[in-house]
């Protein structure tokens, strides 16, 4: 190893082996003829701090699975690990109840039980010695890379040094910054000219979404969007996704606020009818809070075509229900949340898709979407949730539907605590 941190390379190798060795990951045997072995290798890593500085050196000993082949060498593939929707929640709840967020680092965590398959792996060279299991990393000040900002009435997550790292990576610090994520006049089509690096915009695309996926929920219409042309992006798409790099530019030391009151869980519903001009698809965008902060948020473009808003509206009623079914089943196993929960709050902007909800009547112009106004009707009137109405101007999902302009996007990223972090 020719690196000059050479000997903190071969620490943290160590500590990994230590690890694989003490959990009795693996036992050596002899190869039964027959049987094809799978190698490995080594992935480093440098774990930074929340100010940008090296935390760790990681070393991890990984299988080469992709050279397995489906329904011969494995039939399912699962990793059970958190949503981010989640780690929100309970970041909120202990704004609500005025907890205090631990961590916990787990060395070489094995997110599956025991094979059942017999698996061979080609032999390490080394020797190896038994390790610590776990680190207790005291009070949580960073997690996935988001960092964490606690007052005396206020909880904050924040992503201002990977947004830096990601415009120090592309050399995008001279970007002038702009007020609103994306210009209401630019209309994103197929490329059918020249393509530009389709790399670098892909690349820039899959850093947008981890950042809008975490903490930035108004870029998520103009991100969505983008993201459907990375295999062959045009000048206009990369202005596009340049006006988004110009809106963080100005907004990087912005994150969602939670202040613990009030602690009740509510949403906001809506669409966007024939947001693409290739197939009419719609838009639908639906977004929840609880302790006055955004926990959980999507922005997806309808799979069927719609002939009016109504039915976008709708659409988009049955999707956001599911993930507050989700968020209500997450907060009825939270010991601390009272028991029963009450129904919850989904403001919606069209008065016309509340009175489709409401009045039960079927008169067939709405067959294709049957399931979804049952599924709809059964959670109203089973007192899960109630749909009440709000103006289009107050509407916090309208962000996630369309472009808006800046009055617009401070007036919502004011409603989701969007704000600057001291």
């Amino acid at each position: 190893m020719k690196s000059q941190d050479s000997a903190l390379w071969k620490e943290a190798i160590n500590d990994e082996m230590d690890s694989i060795m003490g959990n009795q990951t693996w036992i050596l045997v002899n190869l039964p003829p027959g049987s094809k072995p799978i190698g490995c290798k080594w992935i480093f890593k440098k774990k930074m701090k929340v100010d940008g500085t090296i935390d760790k050196f990681k070393a991890r000993l990984v299988a080469k699975g992709f050279t397995q082949k489906q329904c011969i060498d494995y039939f399912d593939t699962y990793a059970p690990v958190a949503r981010i929707a989640t780690i929100r929640l309970l970041i909120s709840l202990t704004s609500i109840y005025n907890l205090v967020v631990h961590q916990m680092d787990v060395k070489t965590a094995f997110l599956n039980r025991e094979l059942e398959e017999e698996v061979y792996m080609e032999q390490l060279e080394g020797s190896v010695v038994p390790g610590q299991e776990h680190k207790n990393l005291g009070v949580a000040d960073v997690i996935l890379g988001i960092k964490i900002t606690r007052d005396e009435s206020t909880i904050a997550l924040s992503q201002s040094n990977y947004i830096e790292n990601m415009f120090k990576k592309f050399y995008l610090f001279n970007c002038i910054p702009a007020s609103t994520p994306m210009d209401p006049q630019i209309k994103l089509v197929s490329n059918i000219g020249r393509k530009i690096d389709q790399l670098k915009y892909a690349s820039l695309v899959g850093c947008l979404m981890y950042i809008m996926t975490c903490t930035i929920p108004n870029i998520a219409s103009v991100v969505g969007k983008l993201s459907r042309y990375t295999s062959n992006p045009s000048s206009l798409h990369w202005q596009a996704l340049n006006k988004v790099l110009r809106y963080l530019k100005k907004t990087i030391n912005y994150g969602l606020c939670y202040n613990g009151y009030p602690p009740v869980l509510e949403g906001y519903s809506d669409a966007s009818w024939i947001t693409s001009l290739e197939d009419h698809a719609s838009t639908s965008g639906w977004i929840f809070i609880l302790g006055r902060g955004v926990i959980s948020w999507g922005s997806k473009k309808q799979t069927c075509i719609t002939d009016s808003t109504m039915t976008a509206e709708f659409i988009t009623l049955a999707a956001a229900f599911k993930e507050e079914e989700w968020l209500r089943n997450l907060l009825y196993d939270v010991p601390l949340w009272p028991k029963p929960i009450s129904p919850i709050f989904i403001r919606c902007d069209s008065e016309a898709t509340l009175v489709k909800a409401y009045s039960q009547v079927y008169n067939g112009k709405s067959r294709h979407i049957g399931l979804r106004y049952s599924y709809v009707l059964q959670l109203i009137f089973g007192g899960v949730i109630t749909i009440n109405y709000v103006r289009s101007s107050e509407n916090l999902a309208d962000p996630l539907t369309k472009s808006l302009a800046r009055d617009a996007v401070k007036r919502t990223s004011k409603g989701m605590r969007l704000k600057l972090i001291n």
